[in-house]
């Protein structure tokens, strides 16, 4: 997959049309996408705004695909990765109630370029160990991600991949993403582990930008 000009897909009832850029040259089966509206696209967008708060609520229900954000994320299954693939749709089922809050929001699984995907919203925000993500104190790091992982831990499980990079600050709060690979919550001992070894990764990142200059003090 390419950046640029993607080929439009289906999505229920729509066909949706995007550009699509590359989030990390190194993951190439993750797209960025922004949805290009037709010009029926865009009167059936400004007919459902229209509608009454009851009635909007039941057709956006009924119909997600006519109430996408403009920006969204792709994520293909790579070759040989049915397994987790499977296991990062079960994730999102996992942590629904915490879709928007403290992961992405799923949207679907469709087909894109011949290739089964899930459809995903763009949480933004900067992430953990960038520049732009690594001003904040380290206690406040820890705070932030403490309070993530005793939230997606109350579900029953706890990402596997627990880098920086799958980390991004949004506003006041930390949110994850990559759930190719989960793990049981054993007690509340894994919790505070994960929260020290994670604040110790992102204080000694801070240091390395601060020491080469990339950040101020």
């Amino acid at each position: 997959m390419v950046g640029g000009r993607a080929p439009a897909f289906w999505f229920r009832t729509q066909l949706i049309r995007t550009r699509a850029t590359k989030i990390e040259k190194e993951i190439p089966n993750v797209l960025l996408l922004q949805i290009i509206l037709s010009r029926t696209d865009q009167r059936i967008s400004v007919a459902v705004d229209l509608l009454p708060p009851l009635l909007r609520g039941w057709f956006e229900k009924c119909f997600p695909e006519w109430s996408l954000p403009n920006r969204l994320v792709l994520k293909a299954c790579e070759d040989g990765w049915d397994q987790e693939f499977q296991i990062e749709k079960s994730a999102y089922a996992t942590w629904k109630s915490l879709q928007g809050i403290r992961i992405p929001r799923y949207f679907a699984e469709l087909m894109y370029r011949g290739i089964k995907a899930i459809l995903l919203s763009d949480i933004g925000g900067a992430r953990v160990g960038e520049p732009a993500g690594a001003l904040l104190d380290k206690e406040e790091f820890r705070r932030l991600i403490k309070d993530t992982l005793s939230d997606l831990a109350q579900l029953g499980a706890l990402p596997y991949d627990n880098r920086l990079e799958n980390l991004h600050i949004v506003g006041d709060k930390i949110m994850a993403v990559d759930f190719e690979m989960v793990d049981e919550v054993a007690s509340a001992s894994q919790i505070q582990y994960l929260t020290d070894w994670l604040a110790e990764l992102y204080g000694n990142r801070q240091q390395d930008l601060l020491n080469s200059g990339t950040i101020g003090e």
